[in-house]
């Protein structure tokens, strides 16, 4: 959100929605994007840069939500929740329409904290499972909501020419196959 500046992200996030996507992430600006590669971390620059503040992210929202239902997901990092106060975070995004939130630096042992806000305004904590998640990829799918969000690859976010590690591709496949047989059974 707000890479170039604020106001084109209601005009992507529209563009998007007509071209036909189920759901938008927006990412909340962040100065230590750690799961992210060089392109969202040089975006997440620019924005702050545009002093762009998570106010503005939610004022941004409420403008989408004039023209659109499209489900709404925040992807951003533990500190800036926390800073803003979980409760009063998460009232706001019940406020403005945002349905989940996808924290990649929030490890699923100590989720249960944000669980019982977020649930509490009716935003969805997406789970998450990753090439490392083998021993607990049940564990974590018994108890998501929304969907899985599966990281597909070890690192950050971004173009590969390759997949660097085979091992953490088959542990995926291995995840997923686990993952869908879990849902066969519910």
């Amino acid at each position: 959100a707000g890479d170039p500046v604020i106001d084109k992200t209601v005009d992507y996030i529209l563009d998007m929605e007509q071209a036909g996507a189920s759901l938008i992430e927006i990412g909340i600006p962040f100065s230590d994007p750690i799961a992210e590669g060089p392109t969202i971390q040089e975006a997440n620059v620019r924005a702050l840069k545009n002093k762009v503040t998570t106010d503005d992210v939610f004022e941004m929202v409420k403008k989408v939500r004039e023209k659109s239902d499209i489900p709404l997901c925040f992807m951003t990092y533990l500190n800036v929740v926390f800073h803003y106060g979980y409760d009063e975070f998460f009232k706001k995004c019940q406020e403005v329409g945002i349905d989940g939130i996808i924290l990649p630096d929030l490890p699923y042992e100590e989720s249960q904290e944000v669980k019982d806000v977020c649930y509490n305004y009716d935003v969805t904590l997406i789970s998450m499972i990753a090439p490392t998640s083998k021993d607990r990829v049940e564990m974590i799918a018994k108890e998501a909501k929304g969907f899985i969000y599966l990281v597909s690859s070890m690192g950050v976010t971004g173009t590969r020419d390759k997949v660097q590690n085979k091992m953490a591709t088959l542990h995926v496949a291995d995840a997923m196959t686990d993952v869908f047989a879990l849902f066969k059974r519910c």
